[in-house]
């Protein structure tokens, strides 16, 4: 059981950021500080994690001290009159009290004011009990029901959903000095508005704080204010003890596993006990929020605490009487059911740790570290320069700070608080703005000024995702993207509605990994952000800072390639020779995202217009929420080795310490088209699970696609099924329930298991340049899904090759037949990163220890093509690397033989995503060769990394046989 607190807060705590480091949480010595750090959160052992405005990282002894609690204190239901029920109900109220204390700096003979409300949830269930339980349906004489911020989190923003659903007004402000003159402006009413804000930018770190509350009631006495605090309280203390009682929002939310990581289904909804009345009109009630209910008509039910002037009538609920102040506890209403007891308990734990390692000054202490840690993150980021003097670094903002010369009729301004430890930002890249005063294309916001023009913002700033991409095989966590806040970027890059909607139309969604528009001016669609909390430390700055200087700061001025440059001239002097080559692999990948197989020379493979015969056939499905499995999100994918055999006409599926699978290509019935060979050691058919198992990933996403219910076929359906494949949904049916559990066993190993995937924590890197990494849950059950025969879906490409025609059939594959790699560009690649890490070995050796040994090469099957040429006709010009790139179409034929030859067209460059980033051996994410390619590869024109080329066979033109095919040693022949 958590400790009784033995002292009260003082009533005048001091915030102030000139207070000295206390000896424990913060010491002097950043160096003490990473041991404690290394100590409490063994979790971010060798990781560098700025993503704490998504989720913290749980402390390590809050946990064991509820891990405890649990085991030596029975705890049971509140409503419960036992001995255990009526304890656990006293440490919920006394969490309460210590939320107020605490979190919230309310001193003692303040603490009547307000009362706590327990959420299932963080801050959206607290927005989302309000809008439950706020009169939406009262007449309004003409006033807005809700005003709000356009730069608010979704959910702050969805709060509108409401007052629209009944008919009343909304009114969205870009700006705090619009809110607050229109709350200056607004008509008196019987009915009040309510005005929602969040009090520091979930994607900035800019900061309104409740000041800007204090505004609002000194423009509007009347009108009642909602604060959105999860990003303000996870790192600060939001004080409301210092505001006068008159100037106090009326309703403050928070999470609070943005504050300690945990427990993450818990939030607080602090109300006014003066504006209690406002939130009893919720239709529902439930378990332990009512004194007594009826039976039959006519339905009545009584709250257990209720305003003075309430009738017991369900329709007749008055807002106009505000009840006792001092006797409403209005969480007695609005915690339908039982509250979340444990959750608490872990909260009064997390608390004691707080307050102990910061000697009482909790948020406070935290505060100042994070923002000694931005200030030097932001100061050492704003000093990098390209080598042509253009600033690297571009840091955005919100709310801007206007006043009086906007014509606000009031007198005061909109004063920020000092950012937030969020930092948003983009990069710039090297002579795309005018120099040397940058400022001025840039409001104080960091948003472009109208008088700047960008014709394409592609050629100006680095990619969110490509950023957030590289980050990641550097073991960097940090967030890229809308980042839950349409307002806040779209100001940034000047993006209308007009646009968005145009986005919406062409298929843009959230959470997709599109950078730009897909018109002109191509503006960015996102921002990055970093964040720093409790657990952050210098060590961490100083990495983020490292890697940016690394990758994305130029240091030499670019020149154009001159007509001698080997690279260039031969694609100059030499356009019209015909050049010849060798077919050196050819590889299809018959289950989606699994292993490649490799073509034995001397072996025909048939073509067909949508690739490879049986490349991309079948896919992995995850049972639970419908949606095909990828690699990027289960590397254990790479270890699964499928290959056709058309002599026997099977599909053989293999992998380590499993038994093979054997599907027949044709399938009829489910008795005749599955068995499992016995011929692997230790490994039987027995040892399939009859039932596969459940997974996290069922319980987070059931319901939302094919197979909800988690019912095991014992056949395959007969009638196709929706999938969702990449974000689109396709047909798909359903192979074997054999196969099912085959692949559910492979990918779910047992905790038990020796298997690196199985690791509960970051490992050392095995193998040269390969990330620490912690495997993530399974997918828990698994289907072996196929398209129905004859079924296709569709690629769009712009370029000449597929102009001619219609859109090009696809199996499963992405966005194109055919992928061709060179092996020349791969030697260039590799030699790239050899000389990489011959640089980094000198520059960071000290003589004493031995060298990093030397990445092993990046073999061809990284990128997955299905076609590597190479070996280029050594009695002409040897070709350069990339030639690929500069060939409109080539034939592929073997030699001697009349009527062989079979054409292709290119299309366009590959984007090259995280897949590229596991190694296809070992199944482990890796550092290469995304991290070079994205020095060396990366397109002017779209920032994206590309690497090999996307194909499509001329059916048309190929030769008159039965089948046409192609093999390894076959010969290519292209101008160039």
């Amino acid at each position: 059981m958590p400790r009784p607190r033995t002292r009260s807060p003082p009533p005048t705590r001091s915030l102030s950021a000139d207070s000295p480091d206390n000896d424990l949480y913060a010491p002097a010595s950043d160096a003490e500080h990473a041991a404690w750090v290394a100590t409490e959160y063994p979790a971010l052992k060798d990781s560098v994690y700025l993503d704490f405005a998504a989720a913290p990282p749980a402390s390590a002894t809050p946990l064991a001290a509820f891990a405890s609690s649990l085991q030596s204190q029975l705890l049971s239901n509140p409503h419960s009159a036992s001995t255990a029920g009526v304890q656990t109900a006293l440490v919920i109220d006394r969490t309460r009290t210590r939320v107020l204390q605490d979190l919230f700096n309310i001193p003692d003979d303040r603490l009547a004011e307000w009362d706590v409300v327990f959420t299932h949830g963080g801050a959206t269930q607290g927005i989302k009990t309000i809008g439950d339980s706020w009169d939406w349906g009262a007449e309004s004489e003409g006033t807005a029901a809700l005003e709000y911020l356009v730069e608010s989190h979704t959910s702050l923003v969805g709060l509108r959903g409401y007052a629209l659903a009944r008919g009343r007004t909304v009114k969205a402000h870009r700006t705090p000095s619009e809110l607050l003159q229109s709350a200056a402006q607004s008509r008196p009413s019987s009915v009040p508005t309510l005005y929602a804000y969040p009090a520091q930018c979930n994607a900035t770190g800019a900061r309104l704080g409740l000041r800007y509350s204090a505004q609002i009631k000194r423009a509007n006495p009347n009108a009642k204010i909602l604060v959105d605090a999860a990003a303000y309280s996870s790192t600060s203390i939001l004080d409301l003890g210092a505001v006068p009682a008159e100037e106090a929002p009326d309703f403050v939310v928070a999470s609070i596993y943005k504050i300690f990581g945990f427990p993450t289904s818990l939030g607080v909804l602090l109300v006014r006990r003066a504006s209690v009345h406002l939130l009893m009109h919720s239709p529902y009630f439930g378990g332990g929020t009512i004194s007594s209910l009826s039976l039959s008509t006519p339905f009545s039910h009584v709250p257990r605490v209720r305003p003075s002037s309430f009738s017991p009538s369900e329709a007749s609920i008055s807002a106009s009487a505000p009840p006792d102040a001092s006797k409403t506890d209005i969480h007695t209403i609005l915690e339908a059911g039982t509250a979340p007891f444990l959750e608490i308990v872990a909260l009064s734990h997390a608390l004691d740790w707080l307050d102990e390692i910061t000697e009482g000054e909790g948020l406070g202490a935290v505060s100042r570290r994070t923002k000694r840690l931005r200030d030097a993150l932001v100061g050492q980021l704003q000093a990098l320069r390209h080598a042509d003097g253009t600033e690297v670094f571009v840091e955005h903002s919100a709310f801007r700070a206007t006043g009086a010369a906007e014509g606000l009729e009031t007198t005061d301004t909109i004063v920020l608080e000092e950012p937030g430890p969020i930092i948003g930002f983009s990069l710039r890249l090297s002579g795309q703005l005018p120099q040397p005063e940058p400022a001025s294309n840039y409001r104080s916001d960091g948003s472009l000024s109208p008088s700047h023009s960008i014709e394409d913002y592609r050629t100006a700033f680095v990619g969110h995702v490509a950023l957030s991409r590289l980050a990641l095989v550097n073991g960097i966590a940090l967030r890229g993207g809308g980042l839950c806040n349409t307002g806040v970027w779209t100001r940034i890059w000047g993006m209308e509605d007009a646009e968005l909607y145009e986005l919406e139309r062409s298929g843009r969604k959230c959470w997709d990994e599109e950078e730009f528009a897909p018109f002109a001016p191509y503006r960015s669609l996102g921002i990055t952000r970093v964040s720093l909390g409790l657990a952050s430390t210098m060590a961490d700055v100083s990495a983020f800072v490292s890697f940016v200087k690394k990758f994305f700061v130029q240091t030499s001025v670019p020149h154009p390639l001159s007509p001698s440059d080997p690279t260039i001239s031969q694609y100059q002097t030499c356009a019209t020779y015909v050049r010849k080559a060798k077919l050196t692999e050819v590889m299809l990948y018959p289950i989606k995202s699994c292993a490649a197989q490799s073509v034995p020379e001397g072996t025909s493979w048939p073509l067909t217009r949508s690739g490879l015969s049986y490349d991309r056939e079948y896919m992995l499905v995850s049972a639970s929420t419908g949606r095909a499995l990828s690699q990027k999100r289960y590397p254990r994918m790479a270890l699964i080795r499928p290959r056709i055999d058309l002599d026997r006409g099977e599909l053989v599926v293999e992998a380590k310490g499993m038994p093979a699978l054997r599907l027949p290509l044709v399938l009829e019935t489910d008795h005749d088209f599955c068995h499992v060979a016995s011929d692997v050691a230790d490994s039987t058919e027995s040892d399939l699970p009859p039932t596969p198992p459940l997974s996290e990933e069922e319980s987070s996403d059931s319901g939302s696609g094919a197979g909800g219910e988690n019912t095991r076929r014992s056949s395959p359906p007969q009638q196709p099924q929706m999938t969702n494949l990449c974000g689109s949904s396709v047909a798909s049916i359903g192979v074997s329930a054999a196969a099912d559990a085959w692949f559910t066993t492979f990918l779910n190993p047992s905790s038990s298991s020796s298997s690196a995937f199985t690791s509960d924590s970051w490992t050392k890197p095995t193998a040269p340049g390969s990330l620490p990494r912690r495997e993530a849950a399974g997918p828990g059950p698994v289907e072996l899904h196929r398209l129905p025969h004859g079924s296709a879906r569709h690629a769009h490409f712009d370029g000449p090759g597929a102009a001619a025609g219609p859109p090009l059939p696809l199996r499963l594959s992405n966005e194109s037949p055919f992928l061709l790699v060179s092996e020349e560009s791969l030697g260039a690649l590799n030699e790239w990163i050899s000389e990489s890490h011959d640089t980094s070995t000198r520059s960071s050796s000290t003589g004493d220890e031995s060298p990093a040994p030397i990445p092993p090469p990046i073999r061809a099957h990284s990128f997955r093509p299905n076609l590597v040429v190479g070996n280029g006709d050594s009695t002409s010009i040897p070709l350069a690397p990339f030639w690929e790139e500069h060939i409109e179409q080539f034939s592929i034929s073997r030699d001697g033989l009349d009527g062989s030859s079979q054409s292709f067209s290119t299309l366009g460059k590959c984007r090259r995503c995280l897949m590229v980033a596991i190694d296809q051996n070992t199944g482990e994410r890796t550092a290469e060769p995304l991290q070079t390619l994205t020095q060396h590869k990366k397109a002017a024109d779209t920032g994206r990394v590309e690497f090999g080329m996307h194909c499509m066979w001329h059916e048309a033109a190929a030769a008159i046989e039965s089948v046409a095919s192609i093999s390894v040693g076959d010969l290519v022949t292209f101008a160039l």
